[in-house]
């Protein structure tokens, strides 16, 4: 089978203080205090930005992180989009000779071969041209398991290309090497075989862990303690194909973009200002104020006072966010005997009517999963609503009547979120902190930096409890999101911060790998309706993503891992 496809037009289709107080200010100055150059220039305000740019680093599981790679790096696929409105829409519910070119010009696949010809003329921020050696280089960085987070190496493994070796206890060194998972054929050509049937690949090509390394740059930074430039990506700089070069990066304060000299098509705004602005109310008064061209990650009552202003839009899309609870299975009370009752004693008690109209002000809808609706495979499964009295009857059976005995447990009974976040997280936290001391469980909250969530949630996996409300898996299928949160970590799960572990569970999840069609559908079913019963997380609401963006400024592209991609942007000049 051969599939090539027309190229996608993109264009169509606790920071300083003082750096704040500028932006109440309202001053219309860009970074290193120039003037802005309309129509050249964006500005962007978020309320955390990326601590690394090592895809494999400890900060891979960060918001700024993920659209950054949207944007400085580029992968082989990608999904068909169609703009609707000033909203660019992708189509996740394509089969796997589907996708749209983007390094890839077209692709081919027979049993489980897949061959890949390259674009020609791909030029990096560097100024090298893309071939195979990126590529392989790109798979071999992730077979090497070198950095804080196996992130690249996670997404083949989940699409059937790479084995569970190389991240086995005491794994070999030889293990860790590329054994024919890809094959140079020339330049612009090469073949990745799979290890079995999985409906995954190339699905999991276009998340931002798979973006291509160009290998000549990154390997000037290559030392014989870090011969795959973690340090580099970690804290000096990127080395990648897309449309965006890292021109300056003041850590924890900005970051400065221009526009690839040498991607085509050129975006309109060939500089970009993406900075850390902790405050809600300073990003709003900045983009009221004209000082700003895009805000994100604001309250949901925040996002309604805007929608009646003159000089701004907020977009808004149903995309794959949502939030949840999750409590950790190595934390008491949620590791003792009876706790799948108590986990259900804290669903039935959940106050979700009240969170979706109050907190999300009705921009968001129940959620009866433990992953995505609008994912490939969703089944939904209705078991809790809000219910004291049986919630109740539940903490008695575990053996809290009234919640007395809980009160021992004060460490675990501790729910984590991001402070930066705190605008929209809090709300939420309080609503649940009441509905639960309704019926005896007394959690107490205790927000963290982002960064830290971040790494405790991936690598440490020590927060007795969190409240989870920017993360979604980013390979739109239920197959790939169980094996990211809820296949045990010693079986290859890796966002699994709850620590769940179900033999049965992980045994049918690797069954359904080698499925496809019906069979892998019903297959995906049972995983959930074991998640829904077990209830490693507390599912609470599917929100809506928005961002506010100056007025005349359209092609918000939605995207899996909801960074924003500056380069689809346009505006009248």
């Amino acid at each position: 089978m051969q599939l090539k496809v027309p190229r996608r037009v993109w264009l169509c289709s606790f920071a300083l203080a003082g750096l704040a107080v500028l932006l109440v200010a309202a001053t219309s100055a860009g970074a290193n205090g120039h003037a802005k150059s309309a129509g050249k220039e964006l500005v962007v305000l978020l309320p955390h930005i990326a601590p690394t740019l090592d895809g494999d680093g400890p900060g891979s599981n960060d918001p700024g992180m993920w659209m950054m790679f949207r944007n400085v790096y580029q992968r082989l696929v990608g999904y068909p989009t169609q703009r609707v409105g000033k909203v660019i829409v992708p189509n996740y519910k394509i089969g796997p000779l589907q996708f749209a070119p983007e390094l890839a010009q077209s692709y081919s696949k027979s049993g489980l071969n897949w061959t890949f010809h390259l674009r020609k003329g791909v030029i990096s921020c560097a100024g090298n041209e893309l071939t195979t050696d990126d590529v392989v280089y790109t798979f071999a960085r992730g077979k090497s398991v070198s950095g804080t987070a196996p992130i690249a190496w996670f997404m083949l493994n989940v699409s059937g290309v790479m084995a569970l070796d190389p991240v086995l206890p005491k794994a070999p060194a030889a293990a860790k090497l590329l054994k024919g998972e890809i094959t140079k054929v020339d330049n612009y050509t090469f073949t990745v075989k799979q290890l079995g049937p999985n409906e995954l690949f190339p699905r999991l090509l276009e998340i931002f862990g798979m973006g291509i390394y160009d290998s000549k740059e990154i390997k000037k930074h290559a030392t014989a303690a870090d011969p795959w430039s973690h340090k580099f990506t970690g804290n000096v700089g990127a080395a990648g194909f897309g449309p965006y070069c890292v021109t300056r990066w003041a850590k924890g304060s900005e970051f400065e973009l221009t526009a690839n000299p040498k991607w085509t098509p050129q975006p309109q705004f060939t500089r970009a200002i993406i900075r850390q602005v902790p405050v809600s109310s300073n990003r709003i008064s900045a983009i009221r104020s004209g000082s700003a061209d895009i805000v994100t990650d604001l309250s949901p009552t925040e996002y309604q006072s805007l929608r009646s202003a003159s000089n701004v839009d907020v977009l808004s899309r149903f995309n794959n966010q949502a939030v949840w609870v999750f409590m950790n299975y190595k934390y008491a009370p949620w590791n003792l005997p009876k706790n799948a009752l108590l986990r259900q004693a804290v669903a039935l008690a959940m106050p979700y009517n009240d969170i979706i109209a109050q907190d999300y002000k009705g921009r968001a809808r129940r959620w009866n999963g433990a992953l995505p609706s609008t994912y490939y495979g969703y089944k939904p499964f209705a078991l809790y609503n809000t219910d004291l009295a049986k919630a109740k009857a539940l903490l008695a059976k575990a053996g809290f009547p009234g919640g007395k005995g809980l009160e021992k447990y004060s460490e675990g009974l501790k729910l984590l979120y991001p402070a930066e976040r705190s605008a929209l997280s809090e709300p939420v936290a309080n609503r649940i902190r009441t509905a639960l001391a309704k019926i005896g469980i007394p959690i107490t909250l205790n927000p963290i930096p982002q960064t830290e969530v971040s790494d405790r949630e991936l690598t440490k996996r020590d927060m007795p409890m969190a409240l989870i409300d920017y993360s979604a898996p980013f390979g739109p299928d239920i197959g790939y999101g169980a094996q990211l949160y809820f296949v045990s970590v010693a079986k290859g799960g890796l966002l699994n911060g709850s620590n769940y572990s179900n033999a049965t569970f992980d045994t049918d999840y690797y069954k359904s790998q080698q499925m496809t069609g019906a069979a892998r559908l019903t297959a995906l079913g049972k995983l959930q309706g074991i998640l829904m019963n077990n209830l490693p997380i507390v599912p609470i609401a599917e929100f809506e993503s928005q961002i506010v963006v100056r007025k005349g400024l359209t092609g918000w592209l939605a995207t899996t891992d909801n960074g924003v991609a500056l380069y689809p942007f346009t505006a009248p000049n």
